[in-house]
């Protein structure tokens, strides 16, 4: 894994544009669906409970099924992705599909109440760019929830390598015709990636203000296991960029998880409330303790 100074190659975002497959296909089964996004609906309806009129954006919404779910949770639902051919569900009258870019997304400021983006955050070449058009586009006193993976700590990739020793299934030799995991697909791979990650993830933790890590993406079908991923996304660099845009901390994690155990965990589960006022104080302490002052 490249940690410093990787450029995300730039036929990256074609790539999603134009490919015949996309994420969490379902064809005509909704029920499977919204079964499997009811997680993140979960969680974001806990963490901004649908009202009448409420406008939510999906940024990144792939095949739109979790914009349906959205849409069925009660939320005014809006589902833009890069690739309109991947559009499964039929437009509804609480749910629209948009064609666009995370990068540029076509909308007014301060249009939604609720802006999500699931899986998705960590295969935009521009990260910062697109949490800023996030912004834009969120209502005062909006939320924006963030979801994907947390490929900044060092927990995961010692645990494959601890659990590859024990159960004897550790690969020594890389199968090229396998993509590459973020974090190494061999013993000596999965080491090296824990020293990498182990000495970004402490220099993170003592920053004043977010870094988005970029990583080089390997675009060699079958992609698996975010290895098509060129952010190395996880929840300090969100809840640094947050609280240095106005915006207040609500969810550091997963509903019934403490905040620090978010460091650690695989997934990245981050809720921001827009602060009325235009700018909050920027934050330089630990990123997972204290409230954002004003």
């Amino acid at each position: 894994m490249s940690l410093r100074g990787a450029k995300p190659d730039d036929t990256l975002q074609e790539l999603y544009r134009t490919a015949a497959q996309t994420r969490a296909e379902f064809s005509k089964d909704a029920e499977r669906a919204v079964a499997y996004y009811a997680e993140l609906v979960k969680f974001v309806s806990l963490t901004a409970p649908p009202s009448p009129g409420s406008d939510l954006l999906d940024v990144g919404c792939g095949s739109g099924w979790s914009s349906f779910s959205f849409a069925r949770a009660g939320y005014q639902t809006t589902g833009i992705d890069l690739n309109p051919q991947s559009f499964e569900p039929s437009h509804a009258q609480n749910l629209t599909f948009r064609e666009g870019s995370a990068l540029a997304l076509p909308f007014e400021n301060a249009t939604f109440d609720v802006v999500v983006t699931y899986q998705c955050l960590e295969h935009i070449p521009k990260p910062e760019a697109a949490l800023n058009e996030m912004v834009r586009v969120c209502r005062p006193a909006g939320t924006i929830c963030i979801v994907g993976p947390n490929l900044v700590t060092p927990f995961l990739p010692m645990k494959f390598l601890v659990r590859e020793f024990f159960t004897g299934s550790l690969v020594l030799r890389r199968d090229r015709t396998t993509p590459s995991h973020p974090y190494g697909n061999t013993a000596a791979e999965h080491l090296k990636s824990f020293i990498g990650i182990s000495g970004l993830f402490m220099r993170k933790l003592f920053e004043s203000r977010p870094s988005f890590t970029m990583r080089i993406p390997d675009l060699t079908p079958p992609f698996h296991a975010d290895n098509d991923a060129c952010y190395l996304c996880n929840p300090i660099d969100l809840v640094r960029f947050f609280r240095t845009s106005g915006f207040r901390i609500l969810r550091r994690g997963k509903y019934g998880r403490s905040d620090a155990s978010s460091l650690f965990a695989g997934g990245t589960w981050i809720a921001a409330e827009r602060i009325e006022a235009l700018r909050a104080k920027v934050s330089t302490s630990f990123p997972f303790t204290g409230t954002t002052s004003i």
